[in-house]
């Protein structure tokens, strides 16, 4: 036919027959379908990989590239936005983004109040103990905070280094009594010099904290009791179904989540508290905990899942102080009190009241060019507030991952 290009037609069939090729080849090898919605996946797909990219993979497998397991983190998309997931089959739960700096979101009905008050039970058959800190079962070193390199340690200065060094948080007047029960402050100019800080060692420093701790354990970073449950070691149809939904839920490599699959049940009574604090660290210097047999270790947690498992008459709210700030400076931050949540909650930027069978989640890290661990998120600073009336019952269950992808991907 006159006027016909017929080397452009032939190019745009060959290419229309590529394109439908291609797409028959992702839908036989992945199942990949913008039509069909899969079961346990999220109705919105929007998974974000490296630089914010979207992943296509099923709930099983994680983001896969080139057979390579990757990392993934959901994207909130903005506050208010709903994601649906089928967690239960014939069940669909709605993800709910409640913050975007950090991305903090909540489902209302994660678990049943039958299964709340299951775990509760299991907790309490098991028994609970004093909760601790990481930093307070590390190996004792005190670093003195000079924070201006002056060769002195004002009031601030002293109290940080107590927070830093004993995880207790004390007020100007606690100090200043310890200043007179130790008989350190010599002149009384509330300046501690270094002749003054030798009148005391470390071994009566300790000890005296521990008196305070005795007399007011409301003074430490966290005031609770706790139970690690495993799952491995329970055989229990609750605990079975809880990671079940964790492994739809995170769309992460399975072995991330079969691996240091135990989860913490906490109980928070009047006046119940657990200051700021990250869920994980940033320091590259030391092995992450759970590939560790050293006490000298950091905590490597990618994801945090958090569900509440009671009615709280009033208080404990989970708040992010920072939530939303423009900047972070961590000496600003801590400089401001803002990490002592037991008196400052109310300053908190965000905060998540508690409800029976919801969950809150959020990711501590960001994800690298590699599709693994990435830097910690500094916004993810959070605690919880204290119990005022009642107490407060919750489960926290972590995703330990390292930058080692090959050891946290290998079988235990």
């Amino acid at each position: 036919m006159a006027g016909v290009d017929w080397v452009s037609v032939n190019s745009i069939v060959c290419f229309i027959l590529a394109a439908f090729n291609s797409w028959l080849f992702l839908q036989a090898c992945y199942g990949i379908s913008h039509v069909e919605e899969h079961k346990g996946l999220y109705k919105s797909n929007g998974v974000k990989g490296v630089g914010g990219e979207t992943c296509v993979g099923g709930a099983e497998g994680g983001c896969q590239e080139m057979d390579i397991p990757r990392l993934v983190r959901l994207d909130g998309v903005k506050v208010g936005h709903i994601q649906e997931i089928e967690l239960i089959p014939g069940k669909i739960h709605k993800i709910e983004t409640v913050n975007m700096k950090p991305e903090i979101f909540e489902i209302p009905d994660f678990l049943s109040k039958e299964e709340c008050l299951h775990i509760i039970n299991l907790a309490e058959e098991q028994g609970l103990e004093v909760s601790q800190t990481h930093l307070e079962t590390k190996d004792k070193k005190m670093r003195l905070l000079d924070l201006n390199g002056d060769k002195m340690l004002d009031m601030f200065e002293m109290r940080r280094t107590i927070e830093d060094g004993f995880d207790v948080y004390l007020e100007d007047v606690d100090i200043r009594t310890l200043y007179d029960d130790l008989d350190m402050d010599t002149n009384g100019d509330e300046i501690i010099t270094n002749q003054e800080m030798n009148r005391v060692t470390f071994r009566g420093l300790s000890e005296y904290i521990h008196q305070i701790i005795k007399a007011q354990p409301t003074k430490k970073s966290r005031y609770s009791e706790q139970t690690w449950v495993y799952p491995d070691r329970v055989q229990d149809h609750v605990v079975d179904a809880f990671q079940d939904r964790i492994a739809k839920l995170s769309r992460l490599p399975q072995p991330l989540i079969d691996k240091f699959s135990f989860f913490q049940v906490v109980r928070y009574g009047k006046h119940g508290h657990y200051n700021a604090h990250h869920d994980s660290g940033n320091s590259t210097e030391l092995q992450c905990c759970h590939l560790s047999s050293t006490k000298n270790c950091r905590i490597c947690r990618f994801m945090t899942i958090m569900v509440y498992l009671n009615e709280v008459e009033e208080g404990g709210e989970t708040a992010f102080p920072i939530a939303n700030n423009e900047t972070y400076d961590d000496h600003t931050f801590r400089s401001s009190g803002q990490v002592n949540l037991n008196n400052n909650c109310a300053k908190a930027n965000f905060s998540v009241t508690p409800s029976p069978g919801k969950s809150v989640f959020w990711y501590n890290h960001f994800i690298n060019e590699d599709g693994w661990l990435g830097n910690i998120d500094p916004y993810t600073w959070h605690g919880g507030c204290p119990v005022t009336k009642g107490s407060k019952w919750i489960m926290n269950r972590w995703i330990a991952v390292s930058p080692d992808r090959e050891m946290d991907l290998s079988p235990l």
